[in-house]
């Protein structure tokens, strides 16, 4: 069952991504609600953060299996069932959460679905598609991670206004159960075919990630990457509120909501880019320079906080993009690096460490912004900005460090 297979290339990613889009109708539930189940609920900005976190959390717990999995079964199959978790997930947000534990729990749940959706969406197309197109296609896959959370952040924002949580979360579930239908109905069967001269592989078995040095530095530099990232995503919305309050007049929830969906699509532009130039200069080169350039806007950033609504928002959009610029080029580097047959177990690794460190980006803004005095004040963002900004000075290093061993990269 299906209609679109390798031999209709623009067509098998375009659906794939739009697949990939739909099942993230639930990314910026809490993200945004946040603001007000924060308090209603009576949580500390650490417990806010480590909620975000349970998020990654659940994708680092289930990725091992699922990722893996795409080396010995059709990533299709993966896909739906992730696709499948995120609703269930997502239902059991508007039913059971009221507090911590079940917000937690429930949020982990929809992570362990993206852990089912987002990787093995880019295995579909790794298995389907001849080796120039694929590598083509990384960065626009990729970059679909940031339409994803653009489109969230829109409609999530929107539905702040007018509805409650119940409402995000059971729309969320819609669009799982969208995204399994696009896939199981409309992408074609690929079998997993064998390579002779390797043993079968249990999915489980990640060794092949770990002895392949290239590759290790592309997946670390990543966990530095995604640790930044989603710090910035997850309190990105709270942020920009505080920054609106302080706004003359104050920014409205719909202009907040604009930014930060506008904010994430420029993202999605920026990793594209940043992919494209890699080719042309050499992957290490260009990750170890994005990464030196997103520290010190992470550092001009916080300054600016003190400074003109207009200015600090100016710099923190800069600061995004410079975020995103390497987003695709570290996936595409582990993509290069692997065998075909250690491909799962390779992005497997990849997604593991990488959401590991977006697992801890939420609680280490929170955890600052407690010590800093609350999300009310500039002190609190001012070193919650800065050790987001730590993420960028690791991948710099990682990569600099194969830069000078390597040369360039590939």
């Amino acid at each position: 069952m299906g209609l679109f297979g390798g031999d209709q290339p623009v067509a098998l990613i375009t659906l794939t991504c739009i697949a990939a889009v739909t099942a993230m109708a639930s990314f910026a539930i809490w993200p945004v609600f946040l603001v007000q189940l924060g308090p209603s609920w009576g949580l500390s900005n650490t417990q806010i953060g480590w909620i975000s976190g349970a998020y990654f959390i659940g994708y680092v717990l289930a990725t091992p299996l699922l990722v893996g999995l795409t080396d010995s079964i059709d990533a299709k199959r993966v896909f739906v069932g992730g696709s499948l978790a995120a609703a269930l997930g997502s239902a059991g947000f508007a039913v059971l959460a009221d507090g911590f534990w079940w917000a937690a729990i429930c949020w982990g749940i929809v992570g362990a679905g993206l852990a089912g959706t987002y990787m093995p969406g880019l295995q579909i197309l790794n298995a389907r598609l001849p080796d120039d197109k694929r590598i083509r296609a990384v960065p626009f896959y990729t970059s679909c991670f940031g339409i994803g959370t653009g489109g969230s952040f829109f409609l999530n924002g929107h539905l702040l206004i007018h509805f409650d949580h119940e409402v995000a979360a059971w729309m969320g579930a819609i669009g799982g159960l969208a995204s399994a239908s696009l896939v199981m109905f409309l992408v074609r069967p690929q079998p997993v075919q064998p390579v002779a001269s390797s043993p079968r592989r249990h999915p489980l078995d990640l060794r092949p990630a770990f002895r392949n040095r290239l590759a290790l530095g592309y997946i670390f530099a990543y966990g530095a990457h995604t640790y930044e990232l989603f710090a910035y995503r997850g309190w990105s919305f709270a942020m920009f509120v505080f920054l609106g309050a302080k706004s003359q007049p104050a920014m409205s929830l719909p202009m907040i909501t604009t930014l930060v969906s506008l904010l994430t699509l420029t993202g999605m532009a920026a990793s594209i880019i940043g992919a494209r130039y890699c080719q042309i200069y050499g992957r290490h080169r260009v990750i170890t320079l994005v990464g030196a350039v997103s520290a010190s806007f992470a550092v001009l950033s916080a300054l600016a906080l003190d400074g003109p609504v207009w200015l600090a928002l100016t710099i923190l959009w800069i600061y995004n993009i410079c975020i995103m610029l390497d987003s695709g080029a570290l996936t595409a580097g582990t993509v290069t690096a692997a065998a075909p047959e250690e491909r799962g177990a390779l992005l497997a690794v990849h997604s593991m460490i990488g959401f590991a460190g977006g697992a801890l980006g939420g609680p280490a803004v929170g955890l600052m912004l407690d010590m800093g005095g609350g999300e009310t004040q500039t002190s609190g963002w001012f070193w919650a900005i800065l050790v987001m900004g730590s993420g960028s000075v690791i991948v710099a290093l990682i990569q600099w460090r194969f830069w000078r061993r390597r040369g360039l990269g590939e």
